[in-house]
């Protein structure tokens, strides 16, 4: 019996150790501080393919963008992303959603969002044995997976100004799942900020405005996560036509995801 003991307490101490080990991993990574890691930096045909999604990348000042670039390898380095079948384009999808993912957490602290262990690309449209129905594309919180139609996200970039984004989308879940289970200061805001979003979604005032406007798609009134996913296409797309429209949540948008840097073009 005592000998059960002693190798459940040298188990416990393993573990404890190997999480601590993986914790100064992790900071190390997310400060660029790894000595194990050696990431090579963004090609300049790489770049070049990056600032072919407006606006969001060519409003960065200098130091922000070469924080923004680091960011972009480093996702791209650690994140699973596996391609099914004849997907086209595979290094330029690959680049744009590690883009897409250093892009909505840039004014983070923690951009590796831990809520996202792999990424899955189908050519089109699949069928899922979860929903039984066939998607575009969907965040699986179990599982801490997304997955995505080519066909869509590729359209979604090539399109630039039409709200419709289905990496930002799918990526907007698995950040407010990420975010929200964290205990700091941008957590909270976080948290506040879709508190409130709760709140205007049930205004009526708002919800005739947005009518009038037809600006935001009717989807984002699903919920408060899918309006969350909605309002932060448009704030990545149109920034200057979402303040125009609806100043204050704009603003309220801007500050979950802490952009004040962030310059309309």
């Amino acid at each position: 019996m005592e000998i059960l003991v002693d190798i459940f307490a040298i188990g416990c101490l393993v573990s404890i150790f190997g999480y601590f080990l993986y914790i100064v991993y992790y900071t190390l990574d997310l400060f660029f501080l790894n000595p194990f890691v050696h990431i090579l930096p963004l090609t300049e045909k790489e770049k070049r393919t990056i600032e072919e999604y407006p606006p969001f990348y060519n409003t960065l000042n200098g130091p922000i963008k070469k924080k923004f670039e680091k960011r972009v390898v480093r996702f791209r380095h650690r994140k699973q992303i596996h391609f099914h079948n004849d997907v086209k384009e595979v290094a330029k999808i690959r680049l744009l959603l590690s883009a897409t993912g250093a892009m909505l957490t840039l004014g983070m602290a923690d951009f590796l969002i831990l809520s996202i262990e792999k990424i899955i690309v189908y050519p089109s449209k699949y069928y899922s044995a979860i929903t039984k129905r066939d998607h575009y594309g969907e965040y699986n919180r179990g599982l801490k997976t997304i997955i995505f139609s080519a066909e869509q996200l590729v359209k979604g970039f090539r399109i630039p100004n039409d709200n419709i984004n289905l990496a930002v989308h799918e990526f907007a879940h698995a950040l407010s799942f990420n975010v929200v289970n964290k205990l700091n200061v941008r957590s909270f805001f976080f948290i506040f900020g879709m508190q409130r979003m709760k709140r205007v979604l049930s205004d009526g005032h708002f919800l005739a405005k947005w009518e009038a406007s037809g600006y935001f798609r009717a989807y984002g009134k699903t919920n408060v996560h899918e309006f969350f996913a909605v309002a932060l296409e448009s704030f990545i797309e149109t920034p200057k036509t979402f303040e125009h429209h609806f100043p204050q949540l704009f603003k309220m948008v801007r500050a979950m995801l802490n952009m004040g840097f962030y310059r309309l073009p």
